[in-house]
This record gives C-alpha cells, structure tokens and sequence, in this order.
C-alpha cells in the first residue's frame, strides 16, 4: 500500500484499553492486537506524528500527560474493553478543553463495528469493519461520516506493522504475525465472521516470509483464527520456512482438522512449532452440534495425542455453559483434561458476544443479565443459562480450573514427566523420538497463582449471582 508522504504536525495516537481489573488475565496478556498497529504503520508512512499506548503492556492505565499533545485520539476495543476505551476518550476530551484545544476521537474494533450504536454517542466517529483502507482519509478529514463502514482489504497490501511504534514494545514476546482473516464455519459463539467474513483471505506466502525476515526475533505467535485451514498452503510456507533456514520458535491458533495429516504435523514440529491453541469447546456431544463446531469428540482426543506423540504443546480451551450442558460437564469436562494430558487449558464461559447468533438468541429469549460489558470476558457468567443457576455455572468454571491448576496435578505431571523421560532415552537408542517437556507442570504451578487471584478479585461478582438465585427463588415461592 503506497502512501504519499505529508508534513502536517498532527499528532495521533492509537490506544487499545486494558480490560476491568476482575479480569486478572489480563495482566498477562503481552500480545497486542494488530489492527492498531497496521494503522498506525499507514499514518507514521503518510507523514503523522505517531504512537500506540496498550495499557495491557504498559501495566496501567495511560496517564493524562500522554495525552496533551494528542490532536486524534484512536482507540480499538473489543467487548470487554470498551467502558474502558469511552473513558480514555472523555478523559481526553475533557483535557484537550482544559488546555484551549481542539480534540477528535475515532473508535473501531470488533465491538464497534457489531454495535455502532453503543459508542456512537462517545466518540467523533465509528469505524465499521476493516479500517485499512480508509484511515487516512478519516484522518486527514475527507470522510466525515459519523459512522465510516470499512473494506475489506487486500492483505498483501497491509503495511508491515512498526512495533516500535509501540510504546514498550520490547514487552511484546511472541511477537504476533497475521497471515490471514476470514473463516468458511458457523460458530453460533463467534463473530470473525462477521467481522472479516466467509471468505478466507490470505498474504502471500513470499510475503509472511518477508514480514519474518524483517523483524529482530525468532519467536512468533501466528494470531490467525484458522492456521492451517489450508494444508497445502501452510505446507508451502513451512516449506520456505526450511529453504530460508530460518531457525524458529512458533506457536498458532489450529482447529483439530490440522492432526488428520501425519506430514504437517511432522513439519511443523521440525519448523519450530512449540504450542498450537485449539478450541475444542466442549466434550459433549450435544454442545458441539447445538454451537455449530463442526468436530467431534473423537477427533478432540485424536488431536490432542497427534501433537503430544509429535511433542507439541496443546493449550486446550473449552467452553461451559450451553443449553445441552447438564451439571455434571464441570466434572467430566475437568477429568478429560488431565485424562488426556493437556499441557494446558482455558475454561470459559459461553459467552453472547454482540454480532453473534448467540447474542441475537439471548437477547431475544431475555436472557441478557445486563450489558456492562467489561464482563463479556468469557470468565463471567453474564446470561441465564437453562440447566443451572448463573452462580452454579460460574463456580462450574472455577471448580475446573482449580482442578487442573493445582498443586497435585503439578506434582503428578512432573513426576510422569520424569518417567517418560527414561523410557525416551532407551526409545532414542531405535528410533527418532521427542524429549518430553517440563512446561506442562510449570504451566500448572504458574496457573494456581492466576486462579486465586481471580477468585479474590471477583468476589463480589460471584455473590451478585448468588443475590440473583436467591431473587428468583423468593419469587417463586411468592408465584405459588
């Protein structure tokens, strides 16, 4: 994307909000999103004075002084993050006047672009959908509109980002790289598609390797929704990842299809593969047909074996909480992810994210239990789920984490991992074998930490839910 270079003093600043302090995660979260970032790369390129603020890599919340200068304040949000995003831009605001000056503030992301009308009335304009190729002329005044409806871009002509925009950016470890956007399924739980669409778009291959190239670091995380949706593709980029001899260590977001080919699974692990991301959702039957997942349980438990034979780390994340789900799928859910020896996972609440089908679902059933959306995190329950109360679904998610998180489980990993490691060493005397991995009980112990701290700080939010249960009880004792 060619831009022609201007001098015009102004200064922008693109900022991606932390999420409420109830969200603990959040602390550890050193990977930002990248939508800002390649805007940012497009102003800096025309001539902008520019800079990124991430509060989630600064550790805090931006301070006013950084501000001052700011003549367009950008901010992205998602769901979870948006309160936060409409305080930053009063905050701004209100600084701006209080110095004699003018002010403008743009809002875009996956939150505005689902429900414009939510922050239509906080912020100068909303950005709908993919920003690329319209932010400079948002920027430099020639679309006025108060809602600007995006295009969707070409990715090979997406700039690569300059992270040392970024304030902190040496925090930034992986580094992420986006390879493609769009998804072909119909995850009744997810908005990508409505987002970027059913059209899956890619960069070239050549490109990503260039991208790699330019960048001082061997470890990146791949941030698309889909990796290997398509295996030839990604067999041709692991491919060049091999006649570049680049030495890499990676990690990507998969669904289980990606363990149906043997080969791949063997190359990417020979390429630097050290953990896939996969969302697995749920180990009923009934749950992944009602989501719309499109996979079996079968194929979960064939995939986590496929890439731990392959010595691949595999961060598991389930979802609780569907209307199939009966009480018992805590437990059951909670034995299947030390049964089957997952390094690591990630409970979440199902979740009516707004421009999802889920959301039209309980919005339209009055099953919403409110919108303050710094709870749309996944980890609060923030909907009346059918076969247990909103607090039996939330200490659900708890139970499972402090399951997997836990000192005996740690204990019995490291252990199990000691053992393995003798049976590999006769092993490797036959044949090519993997060196099993500490990680898995280090994850654990670094995980109980986590767990408790989100119990404390959400207290309050746990006993909200319980007022909720006994409300409903006392009414109806009062209907009979």
């Amino acid at each position: 994307m060619q831009h022609i270079k201007e001098k015009n003093g102004l200064k922008v600043t693109f900022v991606e909000p932390m999420g409420a302090y109830s969200n603990v995660f959040a602390q550890f979260m050193t990977i930002p999103m990248l939508g800002p970032l390649y805007l940012a790369t497009i102003a800096e390129k025309a001539g902008y004075s520019v800079s990124v603020l991430n509060e989630n890599i600064l550790g805090r919340k931006i301070k006013p002084s950084e501000l001052n200068n700011v003549d367009i304040l950008c901010v992205s949000c998602i769901t979870t993050t948006v309160e936060r995003g409409k305080s930053i831009a009063r905050e701004y605001k209100k600084l701006r006047i209080s110095l004699g000056l003018t002010s403008r503030t743009i809002i875009g992301g996956i939150h505005a672009s689902m429900i414009p009308d939510d922050v239509i009335n906080d912020f100068d304009q909303v950005f709908v959908g993919e920003a690329e190729t319209k932010i400079l002329d948002v920027l430099r005044g020639r679309i006025r509109d108060k809602i600007i409806y995006g295009e969707r871009i070409n990715l090979d002509n997406v700039p690569v980002p300059n992270f040392r925009l970024l304030k902190n950016w040496e925090k930034v470890k992986p580094l992420p790289v986006m390879t493609s956007r769009g998804c072909p399924f119909n995850c009744t739980f997810c908005s990508v598609t409505e987002m970027f669409g059913h059209q899956y778009r890619t960069k070239s291959i050549e490109r990503v390797i260039e991208e790699i190239k330019s960048y001082e670091t061997d470890h990146f995380f791949f941030v698309d929704d889909h990796f290997v949706l398509n295996k030839n593709r990604t067999k041709k980029f692991l491919n060049l990842l091999e006649d570049n001899k680049l030495n890499l260590r990676w990690s990507c977001q998969i669904r289980t299809e990606a363990s149906q080919d043997q080969g791949l699974v063997e190359q990417m692990r020979s390429t630097g593969c050290k953990t896939v991301y996969i969302g697995f959702e749920s180990i009923n039957p009934e749950s992944l047909k009602e989501i719309k997942k499109g996979q079996t349980v079968a194929d979960i438990k064939h995939s986590i074996k496929v890439f731990k034979d392959n010595g691949i780390n595999v961060h598991g994340m389930f979802m609780l909480g569907s209307d199939s789900d009966q009480k018992e799928i805590f437990r059951l859910t909670s034995s299947f992810c030390k049964e089957n020896g997952l390094t690591s996972v990630q409970y979440l609440i199902l979740t009516p994210l707004p421009g999802t089908v889920f959301y039209r679902k309980m919005e339209k059933e009055g099953r919403l239990l409110h919108k303050n959306w710094e709870f749309y995190d996944a980890l609060h329950v923030v909907f009346k789920p059918r076969n247990f109360t909103p607090a039996e679904l939330q200490l659900g998610m708890v139970d499972c984490f402090s399951d997997f998180y836990s000192y005996t489980h740690a204990f019995n990993d490291a252990l199990n991992t000691f053992f393995e490691t003798f049976a590999v060493l006769i092993k490797k005397m036959y044949r090519k074998v993997h060196f099993p991995s500490f990680v898995s009980p280090l994850v654990k112990l670094f995980g109980i930490r986590i767990v408790r701290n989100w119990i404390i700080y959400n207290k309050p939010y746990i006993e909200y839910l319980y007022r909720i249960a006994l409300n409903n009880k006392i009414q109806d004792k009062t209907n009979e």
